[in-house]
């Protein structure tokens, strides 16, 4: 189950999900957007996602959140569910960690997940987080906070990837995008869903 990041559900981020879905049971992305402006947002087109960021109701994401995970767990027949957070939506996978809602989490350049740490000792599940070593939008002393949240927590791994940037999971955005980066986290999600089968 995923919550992607502002520029939504685009053709990179399908094909992704074609890729897991050779893994996994069901594949599902939520829409975060859908009630003011559904859809995908063209990466060239910032000042759109930032309008989409400063309009969100993040009280209202979280009950989308844990019906698309209740649904996704109906669709999978009751099989455990890994929720991957892209940009925006590492801090909502963490919250579903916290509420119990998700069986294990990946996140790819999360941003502001340091501010969402202060119920890591609720967040019970294995979790793999991915970020670009050039993230100015999850930089050092934020991924930091992170390690520490999560210290001597063997089922919690932090990957930093040297090169990357925030978005380097976005294979439609040239400038951001980093294969190696990219692959890691796809492997990750991967990993988990085989452990949690």
């Amino acid at each position: 189950m995923i919550v992607p990041s502002a520029f939504g559900i685009g053709a990179d981020l399908e094909a992704q999900m074609e890729e897991l879905a050779e893994r996994a049971t069901v594949v599902a992305a939520m829409d975060v957007f859908f009630r003011e402006d559904a859809g995908a947002v063209p990466y060239d087109d910032r000042p759109r996602a930032m309008a989409r960021l400063q309009g969100m109701n993040r009280g209202r994401v979280l009950r989308d959140l844990r019906a698309t995970i209740d649904w996704t767990r109906g669709e999978a027949k009751g099989k455990r569910v890994v929720v991957l957070g892209i940009c925006l939506g590492g801090p909502f996978a963490l919250v579903a960690a916290a509420d119990g809602f998700a069986d294990g989490v990946v996140t790819w350049h999360g941003t502001r997940m340091e501010v969402f740490l202060e119920r890591a000792a609720e967040m019970r599940c294995p979790m793999r987080h991915h970020f670009g070593a050039e993230d100015p939008f999850s930089p050092p002393e934020a991924v930091e906070a992170v390690r520490k949240a999560f210290h001597g927590r063997d089922d919690v791994e932090i990957a930093v990837h040297e090169g990357a940037s925030h978005g380097f999971s976005q294979r439609g955005l040239a400038r951001a995008y980093h294969e190696r980066a990219e692959l890691a986290g796809m492997d990750a999600m991967r990993e988990l869903i085989e452990r949690l089968r």
